[in-house]
């Protein structure tokens, strides 16, 4: 029995994460949405840069997260002329993003395996319960991001300073917008923006898992509600 509920917690726990890691995946490597913020943003005045070479200086940046590019050195005409995007302490700071998506991933993929296998086991020993469990794992998470979603509309600034701090250990994330391109192409509106469709998507995620939770709890507990 304790066994089982251990079981149910890393399921519980470990399945919003593993949503979560994939939506930020989803939206983040999504091109289509760096051009529509370009163009939104009017990041092509800003940078110097045409959309074209927008588009392949962003794609070297996404290929370099991925793991596909072994670095960002690139170059593109700025402002009439032709040079190296990046300057040193922006491709050390990518370097580390880099790295934080790399802990992401890895993160993701060992918690998708605990959930297939936990659910796996929850299916065979208490099948019955899964309805409650989808619930429960929907429901905390929600709270979450409903106070996360609050405190970065009063003020994402500080709380967009403060990921920096906890996930970064130098100061490389704190860029010159009148110098430094990678800024100047995804400036803060940028990131409140990504921020809110992450967060827009995950809920969803999380909603939907809570509908599918309440309606398999119904259907097998018919005369009464457990929770």
């Amino acid at each position: 029995m304790k066994l089982t509920k251990l079981f149910v917690l890393f399921f519980v726990v470990l399945l919003p994460v593993t949503l979560l890691l994939t939506t930020v995946d989803m939206v983040t490597f999504n091109e289509k949405y760096f051009s529509d913020k370009y163009e939104e943003y009017d990041i092509s005045k800003k940078t110097g840069m045409n959309k074209e070479d927008l588009s392949r200086v962003t794609k070297k940046l996404l290929n370099y997260i991925k793991g596909e590019d072994d670095d960002i050195k690139i170059s593109a005409t700025i402002n009439g002329q032709n040079r190296q995007v990046f300057n040193e302490k922006e491709i050390l700071h990518m370097k580390d993003v880099k790295d934080l998506f790399e802990k992401g991933h890895m993160i993701r993929n060992i918690s998708l395996i605990v959930v297939i296998l936990c659910l796996a086991i929850i299916l065979i020993l208490e099948r019955k319960k899964i309805g409650k469990y989808l619930m429960i794992l929907s429901i905390y998470p929600l709270g979450i991001m409903g106070i996360l979603a609050l405190l970065m509309y009063i003020d994402f600034d500080k709380y967009f300073t403060y990921f920096h701090l906890l996930f970064f250990k130098n100061d490389l994330w704190l860029l010159d917008p009148s110098k430094d391109i990678l800024i100047q192409m995804l400036p803060q509106e940028f990131f409140y923006s990504i921020a809110y469709k992450i967060s827009f998507i995950f809920i969803l995620e999380l909603v939907i898992l809570l509908i599918v939770g309440f309606i398999l709890n119904k259907k097998f507990n018919r005369r009464k509600f457990i929770f």
